[in-house]
C-alpha cells in the first residue's frame, strides 16, 4: 500500500477532521448503538442451556430480530440444540403465532425446517415487539446531541469567520490551522501586514450551551434506558423522595423488563416441558462477586452475626441477633 493510501486510510478510520465530517457521524452513531446493544443484551443470565446453544447469540439474534427459535434437526439421530435465528414461513394459526419456520445460522449454511414438534420459539418481549427501531432512534438522538455539543465547542476556538480575497484563503487557512492546533502563528512582516490589509472578521458570537446540551443527552440516554428497563435516576430532585414517589418512579422501568422476562420464562417453560431441559432465566447480576466480598468482609459478618464453624464454613444459625435455641 502506498504512503498516499495509507495516509487516506489513516485519516479515513481515525482522524477527526472537519472535511471527514461523514464518516465521524457514522463512527459516532455506532458507537452509541453498541453501548445501548451491550446494556440491553447483558440484561438477562441464562442457567442450563444445551452446550450447543450460545447465550450471546440468542440475545442478539432476539434484539435485531425480535424473534428466535431453540431447535434440532429432525433427520438426525441425536437431538443437537442450537439457539438460532428464526424465520417464519407464513404459516399462522388463529392467535398470529407462526406454526413453521426456519431456524438459520450466522453462517448461511445451518438452515433447517422446524415447527412446535422439534423447536420452540423465544420473542423478545411478551408484547411481542422488536425493539432494534427503538434502540437506532434514541442512537440517533444521542449522536445529534454529541455531535452539536463538538460543533459548539469548535465554534468557541474560532468565533469569529475570516472574509479575505481569494489569493489570500490559502495563506489564511494556513494560519487558522496552526492557531487552531496551538502552534505558533508566525508570518513574515510583509505577509502578516497584507494578510491584515485584506482580511476581515465577523464575530458569530455563540454561546456555550454544553451543558444544556448534556442535560439533553442525558434525558435521551434515561429514555433509552426506560424502554431497556434499566433502573436509572430518571430526574433531579433536591429533597429526598417518600417511599410512594420512589415506587412510583421505578415501576415503568420495572414494567418494561418484566416485559422481556416474562417472554423467557414462558419460553424456558415451554422448552423444559417438551424436551426435558432444566433452562432457566434470570435478571443478570454479579453474584459472585457480591458472595466473595462478603465472605470475605469479616466486619459485615460480624454485624450480620455469622460465624464460622470448626470446619471452616459459614454458621448462619445467628442471624438478627436471634439464635435457633432462642
Amino acid at each position: 500500500m502506498s504512503s498516499k493510501n495509507r495516509r487516506k486510510r489513516k485519516g479515513e478510520f481515525f482522524s477527526d477532521r472537519f472535511w471527514e465530517s461523514d464518516n465521524y457521524n457514522f463512527r459516532s452513531y455506532h458507537k452509541n448503538l453498541d453501548l445501548l446493544l451491550s446494556l440491553a443484551i447483558n440484561r438477562f443470565r441464562w442457567v442450563n442451556l444445551p452446550e450447543t446453544c450460545d447465550a450471546r447469540y440468542l440475545e442478539k439474534v432476539l434484539h435485531r430480530n425480535g424473534i428466535a427459535t431453540l431447535s434440532f434437526k429432525r433427520d438426525e439421530p441425536t437431538r443437537i440444540f442450537t439457539t438460532l435465528q428464526a424465520m417464519p414461513n407464513g404459516v399462522y394459526n388463529m392467535y398470529g403465532l407462526p406454526t413453521e419456520w426456519r431456524a438459520v445460522g450466522y453462517d448461511g449454511l445451518t438452515d433447517y425446517e422446524v415447527n412446535y414438534s422439534n423447536g420452540e420459539l423465544c420473542y423478545y418481549a411478551y408484547s411481542r415487539v422488536c425493539p432494534w427501531n427503538a434502540l437506532e432512534i434514541y442512537a440517533r438522538k444521542m449522536t445529534h446531541y454529541e455531535r452539536t455539543e463538538d460543533v459548539n465547542l469548535s465554534q468557541q476556538m474560532t468565533p469569529f469567520i475570516g472574509i479575505a480575497p481569494q489569493e489570500k484563503r490559502i495563506e489564511l487557512v494556513n494560519l487558522l490551522k496552526q492557531v487552531q492546533g496551538g502552534e505558533p502563528a508566525i508570518l513574515g512582516d510583509e505577509g502578516l501586514s497584507k494578510l491584515v490589509d485584506n482580511v476581515k472578521t465577523l464575530d458569530i458570537g455563540v454561546p456555550l450551551i454544553t451543558e444544556e446540551l448534556a442535560r439533553s443527552h442525558q434525558n435521551v440516554l434515561n429514555q433509552a434506558l426506560l424502554y431497556l428497563g434499566i433502573p436509572h435516576l430518571a430526574f433531579e430532585k433536591g429533597e429526598r423522595m417518600i417511599e410512594d414517589e420512589a415506587r412510583a418512579n421505578t415501576a415503568p422501568t420495572n414494567i418494561m423488563l418484566l416485559d422481556c422476562l416474562q417472554a423467557r420464562r414462558e419460553f424456558c417453560e415451554k422448552v423444559n416441558r417438551k424436551f426435558n431441559l432444566d433452562i432457566q432465566v434470570y435478571f443478570n447480576e454479579d453474584l459472585e462477586s457480591y458472595n466473595y466480598n462478603y465472605t470475605n468482609n469479616i466486619e459485615q459478618m460480624a454485624q450480620d452475626k455469622v460465624i464460622l464453624s470448626s470446619d471452616g464454613t459459614l454458621d448462619v444459625s445467628l442471624i438478627g441477633g436471634v439464635s435457633n435455641g432462642e
